[in-house]
């Protein structure tokens, strides 16, 4: 009786060890888990702070790199002028909370590998940009050029694929009217495929002349950088009243 007492014990012992074995595996596998689940999750950016629901907007600096863009009879380069004033428009914005996504920020033009041309390249890049973050407002800086001298003022274009790029461009160009050109009777314009970029945009987008190259006062004004600040803070107070309302 003894020994088959001390058997059913030294039973019982071992299926506690086995089972005990097994919860212990259970758990080491269940902990080693978790960890490669950990390491194949994307890491939160620790500068970049959460703002749920907060508009992002991308500024297009035209131009760049080996593309020049139009020229003034003084030498002044469109590329340069599209980037400091979308700088300074980048600025406004991220200080007003906004999130910006630059397509450039320094001198250089946009690859796209397969492209039959570095510019056509260019092109197709800002455009993936722009459809790559569909919950973004596409705001493009150029300068504008004509064979008359005599032109001059602030140029609208809005994309046709969003019903929401020609109100954006509506609300920027009375922002030109009522704080720097009340003369300014440009119309808005729609895009057709000769703008490449605004053609195959699918989100709100809008393209902003800032100026004619063409016009000697115009482009002197473009050459300061007081002037040129000016233009950026219509543009982004602008958009920013704007999404205010919209919002």
């Amino acid at each position: 009786m003894i020994l088959l007492t001390e058997c059913a014990t030294k039973r019982a012992v071992w299926y506690a060890a086995k089972y005990f074995f097994f919860l212990l595996l259970l758990i080491c596998a269940a902990v080693l888990l978790y960890g490669v689940f950990q390491l194949i999750q994307p890491q939160p950016d620790p500068q970049a702070a959460y703002n749920p629901g907060r508009q992002k907007i991308i500024v297009d600096a035209g131009h760049g790199g080996g593309d020049g863009g139009a020229v003034s009879a003084s030498g002044l380069l469109e590329k340069e002028l599209n980037l400091e004033l979308s700088l300074a428009l980048r600025d406004m914005l991220c200080a007003a909370g906004y999130d910006v996504i630059m397509t450039r920020s320094d001198d250089s033009m946009l690859t796209w590998e397969g492209a039959p041309s570095a510019k056509s390249g260019d092109l197709r890049a800002r455009t993936e940009i722009a459809n790559a973050n569909p919950d973004a407002l596409f705001v493009s800086i150029h300068m504008n050029k004509f064979p008359s001298e005599s032109v001059r003022g602030v140029q609208l274009y809005y994309s046709p694929n969003h019903l929401e790029s020609r109100s954006i461009a509506s609300a920027i160009r009375d922002g030109v009217r009522a704080q720097l050109q009340p003369w300014n009777e440009r119309p808005l314009k729609e895009a057709g495929s000769n703008i490449y970029v605004l053609d195959r945009i699918r989100s709100p987008a809008v393209l902003v002349e800032c100026g004619f190259l063409s016009n000697a006062g115009e482009a002197a004004m473009l050459s300061r950088a007081e002037y040129r600040q000016a233009l950026a803070l219509v543009i982004s107070s602008s958009l920013l009243d704007y999404l205010d309302k919209a919002g």
